[in-house]
């Protein structure tokens, strides 16, 4: 069986895009054979793409220039591709990559489509809300849609996508691969006597980082005669730098406050004894599940998929969108940071058992067999 791969090459490697490689990778490491097909975004300019360099690690990779939002030429080219390298599905994420499968395959007639959701940010803006109801007036005409959390599933079926249409398969993960379990431990007490809680992402308006700082500014002037230091690092880049940095000095948080851009996942979690996740929206986002490996408790709010990911009181807490809750959640570790050691080793115990890779390739392979055999049926056999 061979499958192809179309995605959108944003020239980004965020959280969706590593996890989009790692089950390219775990596909292509159980047997199958893959292509990646990409659409280039010309008005993005000359420039090297992180996302197109790790997927050419491991398969062969399709580039076809895309000028707007919708291309001809592209649906043409992508349907040539599959005739030519005799692929038997198109697995496709993201809007514009749903639109030109669906398009390519003439709705699942010359070839079955299959989606994965990795979410929307749900603004107001009436131009993301328009491109929101255009994938998923997309996606209702889909062979099959993988959907990472039972957040996205309820979401789905409320849009009219059918049960039997909806396949939950989480993102999996291989916490030796991210770290050691002994590495982990040892590194516990490597960011020394400064407890510290991080916050990992993209820098914008979904991730809610001013409500860590609200937190903070509060945290701060309840502890300020504490014995116990602690400190604050964000890492990360992306449109909301230089308004984090003006509230950041505005309310006087330097000093516990660091800004440190982009940094590699290890080397943040070495430094970090907490994740804070406070998004207004997420799916299954790969920052928490690198927490859970590297034996870090997570401080979440209850948006979308991460009450399935943070057991609360256990592996982390789950707090309300409120700056008051998210810094007595704080405080609570600050407390006991014994407290915060155990409920991180139990969260790498939740990973290895929960969101193992095998199961996740298993399914996804599983997957593609089934809509291949429906799409063979005479019905569908011109």
């Amino acid at each position: 069986m061979k499958i192809a791969f179309l995605l959108q090459d944003t020239r980004s490697l965020y959280g969706a895009e590593q996890a989009t490689v790692q089950l390219l990778a775990g596909l292509t490491a159980a047997g199958l054979a893959a292509h990646v097909v990409l659409l280039q975004e010309t008005r993005l300019g000359a420039g090297g793409s992180p996302l197109a360099d790790a997927l050419r690690q491991v398969a062969p990779v399709h580039s076809i220039p895309v000028a707007g939002r919708f291309s001809r030429s592209a649906v043409a080219q992508i349907r040539e591709i599959m005739a030519r390298e005799r692929c038997d599905v198109l697995h496709s994420t993201g809007y514009k990559a749903d639109w030109h499968a669906l398009l390519a395959s003439r709705r699942a007639s010359l070839f079955p489509v299959v989606s994965t959701v990795h979410g929307w940010l749900f603004r107001w803006q009436p131009k993301e809300r328009f491109f929101q109801a255009l994938n998923i007036r997309a996606l209702r005409q889909f062979s099959r849609v993988v959907v990472l959390s039972q957040f996205y599933e309820r979401y789905l079926r409320r849009c009219g996508l059918g049960p039997l249409q909806l396949a939950h398969i989480p993102t999996g993960i291989c916490p030796e691969r991210v770290v050691g379990r002994a590495v982990a431990q040892e590194l516990w007490n490597a960011p020394g006597e400064m407890f510290t809680f991080g916050m990992l992402g993209r820098l914008s308006s979904e991730k809610d980082h001013r409500l860590l700082l609200r937190a903070v500014r509060r945290l701060a002037r309840d502890l300020d005669t504490s014995p116990r230091s602690w400190r604050i690092l964000i890492a990360g880049d992306g449109p909301l730098r230089g308004a984090l940095q003006r509230q950041i000095a505005r309310w006087g948080l330097r000093d516990r406050v660091e800004l440190a851009g982009w940094l590699p996942a290890a080397e943040f979690f070495a430094r970090t004894h907490v994740l804070v996740q406070c998004s207004r929206v997420e799916n299954q986002p790969l920052s928490v599940m690198e927490a859970m490996a590297w034996m870090r408790p997570v401080l979440a709010t209850r948006a979308g998929g991460l009450p399935e990911l943070v057991a609360d009181g256990e592996t982390g807490a789950l707090v309300r969108r409120s700056a008051r809750a998210l810094a007595a959640a704080m405080r609570h570790y600050l407390a006991a940071p014994t407290k915060a050691r155990a409920d991180g080793i139990r969260a790498r115990d939740r990973l290895e058992q929960q969101y193992a890779v095998e199961p996740m390739i298993r399914d996804h392979i599983g997957l593609y067999a089934t809509v291949r055999a429906s799409w063979n049926t005479p019905d569908n056999v011109s």
